[in-house]
C-alpha cells in the first residue's frame, strides 16, 4: 500500500526566539515544505513577562563590524535598530520577532495548541491541533520555558504567586515582601518591588553571584543584574538571607504566612512570599516527555546532532538544550545551532542546503577586512 505524502516536511512546534530564528534558517533551503505552530501569539512568552522584565544580555547593533547582535536571530537584524533599545522589554523583543515573520513571510500558524503527537518510525509525526491533525516527516520542538514555571517546589508553595504569573510589578501595593530564589529572576523581582517603594527580604539557597566561580553566565549572574543588585543593596531596603532552602510554606490564621527553612530558620509575613524558584525542567518539552530520554537530572537526552534519542526524527531547539557540559539557554548560544539542525533535515530529504554553508561558521568573527581594511578591529 501506498504511503500517503505528509503535509510538511518539518513542523516547527513554539513561535519564538528558537522557533522563529529556526523557520529563518529553514527557509533558505529551496524546496523545504514547513510550518511554525504556536498555541498563542508570534513571541508569547515575551508577551508574558512582567512589564519591567529586560533582556539581561544586551543589545548592540555591531553586525557592520562582524558581530552579531547577541539577542538576533539572524545574523543580519539587530534588536537594538529594531527597538531602539540596549535592554529590549518581553513586548519589544515579541514585536521584533513578528516584524521577521512579516518581512519574511515565514508559514506560521498562532492560536494553533498541539493536544498530542504520536510518532511512527516510518511515517513520521502526526500532531492532533486545535486546527484539526497534521501530518510531518520531521518535528522541532521550540517550546522554551518561561510558559512553564515550577509551581510546587515545596508544600504550600501554592500561596505564592510565580515571577512568570506577574504582569507588572507596580500592581503590588506598598509593603514588606519576601521573594524565594536567588538568581536572575529573584533578583529582578526585588530590584523591581523596591523601585516601587517596597522593602524586600530575599532567600537565597546558594549563591551564585561570585563571578569568580565561573565564567559561564548561565550559572552566575549578568553583570546587568548585578550591576542593579549593587544598586538594591545601596537602597538599604533589600535584606539577603544566605544559605535558605525553604521547605514549606504556611498560612496562618491570623491571615500571615509562615516560612520555613530546612536548617530551622523561619520567617513571619503579611504579604504572599513571591516564587523565583525557576521553570520546570524540559519546560514545554515535559508535553511529550514519553518521545524523549531524560537524565537523572531531569534534562533532555538528546544526540550530537540534537535529535531525541528515543524518538528518531525529533530534534530539540531553545534554552532546554544541553550537550554534556554545554548549556545553551541563551539566545546567542542556540541560534549557533540552527544551521546544523537545517543542514541535516536538508541531507536527510535530499535537498541542497548550500545556502547555510555560511552560517554554519560561529557568529560573530572578530575582525571585518571588508569594513576596515588592515586595522583588524
Amino acid at each position: 500500500m501506498e504511503q500517503s505524502k505528509p503535509d510538511y516536511d518539518v513542523v516547527i512546534v513554539g513561535a519564538g526566539a528558537a522557533g522563529i530564528g529556526m523557520a529563518l534558517t529553514l527557509q533558505k533551503i529551496p524546496g523545504l515544505n514547513f510550518i511554525v505552530l504556536d498555541s498563542g501569539r508570534i513571541g508569547e512568552s515575551f508577551h508574558r513577562w512582567p512589564a519591567q522584565t529586560r533582556f539581561i544580555t544586551p543589545s548592540f547593533h555591531s553586525n557592520p563590524f562582524g558581530l552579531a547582535d547577541l539577542n538576533s536571530i539572524t545574523a543580519a537584524s539587530s534588536p537594538a535598530v529594531f527597538a531602539n533599545a540596549e535592554h529590549l522589554s518581553g513586548a519589544q523583543y515579541a514585536a521584533y520577532l513578528a516584524s521577521l515573520v512579516s518581512q519574511h513571510k515565514v508559514p506560521v500558524q498562532t492560536h494553533c495548541k498541539v493536544h498530542h503527537v504520536s510518532a511512527d518510525k516510518a511515517q513520521g509525526f502526526l500532531l492532533e491541533t486545535a486546527n484539526g491533525q497534521i501530518h510531518s516527516r520531521f518535528l522541532i520542538w521550540a517550546t522554551g520555558e518561561f510558559q512553564f514555571p515550577d509551581l510546587t517546589p515545596f508544600p504550600g508553595a501554592n500561596y505564592c504567586p510565580h515571577y512568570a504569573q506577574v504582569s507588572d510589578w507596580s500592581d503590588f501595593r506598598t509593603g514588606h515582601y519576601t521573594v524565594i530564589g536567588g538568581y536572575e529572576s529573584g533578583i529582578d523581582a526585588s530590584v523591581n518591588l523596591i523601585k516601587s517603594g517596597c522593602d524586600v527580604r530575599l532567600l537565597v539557597r546558594q549563591t551564585s553571584w561570585d563571578s569568580h566561580n565561573s565564567d559561564d553566565p548561565s550559572i552566575c549572574l549578568s553583570p546587568y543584574t548585578r550591576e542593579r543588585l549593587h544598586q538594591a543593596l545601596l537602597s538599604e531596603r533589600l535584606d539577603v538571607c544566605f544559605d535558605v532552602d525553604v521547605t514549606q510554606v504556611a498560612a496562618n490564621e491570623d491571615g500571615q504566612f509562615r516560612i520555613t527553612a530546612r536548617d530551622g530558620r523561619h520567617w513571619q509575613t503579611t504579604q504572599a512570599p513571591i516564587l523565583a524558584t525557576g521553570f520546570i525542567n524540559g519546560g514545554g518539552a515535559r508535553q511529550i516527555a514519553e518521545l524523549w530520554a531524560w537524565s537523572d537530572e531531569g534534562d533532555l537526552l538528546v544526540s550530537e546532532a540534537d535529535e531525541s534519542t528515543r524518538t528518531p526524527g525529533l530534534f530539540l531547539v531553545g534554552p532546554q538544550l544541553r550537550q554534556e557540559e554545554r548549556i545553551y539557554c541563551f539566545i546567542y548560544k542556540f541560534r549557533q545551532r540552527f544551521a546544523a539542525l537545517g543542514t541535516s533535515l536538508a541531507q536527510c530529504l535530499q535537498l541542497d542546503a548550500r545556502a547555510l554553508q555560511g552560517d554554519n561558521m560561529p557568529w560573530g568573527p572578530f575582525g571585518n577586512n571588508e569594513c576596515c581594511g588592515d586595522c583588524e578591529c
